[in-house]
């Protein structure tokens, strides 16, 4: 069964994170889910800063956008990717342990 926590219901689902979490392993990449996903929030709002700060300053040009574009790219492949990944470990959790 590949997709076995995909087709959970939204309790089997809650049951299903909080037994993956009591382990250790769990624990351990709950800390880097986090830490993903904060990272990525923060190159959000700092591609944002860029972008305001350069209009309050009048000194906007193209490397400005340029990089704030390539910041923003990134951080929400952060996000998407920590997204992605926590759907995976938590299946393959769900189809060996339970």
């Amino acid at each position: 069964m590949k997709n076995k926590y995909q087709r959970m219901n939204k309790e089997e689902k809650q049951k299903c994170k909080e037994k993956y979490y009591k382990t250790e392993k769990g624990k351990e990449m709950k800390v880097r889910f986090i830490r993903l996903n904060i990272i990525g929030i923060v190159g959000i709002f700092f591609s944002i800063f860029l972008i305001i700060n350069g209009y309050i300053e009048n000194s906007i040009n193209i490397w400005t956008w340029i990089w704030a574009s390539i910041l923003f790219i990134c951080s929400m492949i952060f996000i998407i990717g920590s997204s992605i990944l926590k759907g995976k470990v938590l299946n393959n959790f769900a189809v060996k342990k339970l």
